[in-house]
């Protein structure tokens, strides 16, 4: 059965469900006081699921919930899934390259080679991290003098803002977007590349609704929606910093 044929079967097949697919997102696409949080993620889940004949109900959930989420049959999808693949998971191509960084204040004069200078410091980073991260990273945090992870990305970076951390991790993206959000500036950090770019894919419990998820990401890429969507979305963000 060719491609296109096999969409379309599919589709037919899966839209007939009532039920709205639930699907986890991380919670800390929620809108913030201000109400300026927008997600490329849930906006590129509303726009494919729709094409597939779905309605969608968005269930924010922590980023380290969400596999076994998944595995419980609490959410028929999860964004961002990353690290080792768990059996009894479905899981699409990746749809987003992230280059997650060390991030310290400018003033810091530590030395950092590997990820296993890490292990001298205070260290904040974003909810999973051990996970997404690696083992390696994992070992080296158990080290650390002091280490937390944090659902929020703003009250991620307010940590290093306020000093109360003297190391950060979070993709290099969000972090300038929200430390631009507190009034700073970019010459007030630094950051160091310790890490490789992590791929993030959506992940499902059953096969077929994974399948055309699948035929429709590879759709968006090929044509250039993806990224078209993901500069439309930091073109909105960046208009309200």
């Amino acid at each position: 059965m060719k491609p296109g044929v096999l969409l379309l079967a599919l589709c037919c097949s899966l839209s007939l469900s009532a039920r709205p697919l639930l699907v986890g997102i991380s919670q800390d696409v929620l809108p913030d006081q201000r109400s300026n949080t927008i997600s490329f993620e849930q906006q590129l889940l509303q726009q494919l699921l729709t094409e597939m004949g779905y309605q969608v109900e968005f269930v924010p959930a922590p980023h380290a919930r969400m596999t076994r989420m998944l595995q419980q049959h609490q959410l028929d999808i999860a964004a961002r899934q990353g690290g080792a693949p768990q059996q009894g998971l479905f899981y699409t191509q990746p749809y987003l390259q992230v280059d997650n960084r060390v991030f310290a204040l400018a003033s810091f004069h530590g030395a950092l080679n590997s990820v296993q200078d890490l292990s001298r410091y205070h260290l904040a980073s974003f909810q999973n991290a051990r996970t997404i991260l690696g083992p390696e990273y994992a070992a080296v945090v158990h080290k650390a003098p002091s280490y937390r992870e944090v659902i929020h990305h703003a009250q991620l970076v307010d940590l290093l803002k306020k000093q109360r951390t003297e190391l950060l991790v979070l993709d290099k993206v969000t972090f300038e977007r929200r430390w631009l959000e507190t009034g700073g500036t970019l010459s007030e950090v630094k950051s160091y590349v310790l890490f490789p770019a992590a791929s993030h894919r959506f992940g499902c419990h059953q096969a077929d609704v994974c399948r055309v998820l699948d035929l429709h990401l590879q759709k968006w890429q090929q044509s250039g929606a993806l990224q078209q969507l993901r500069q439309q979305i930091r073109a909105q963000q960046n208009s309200q910093n």
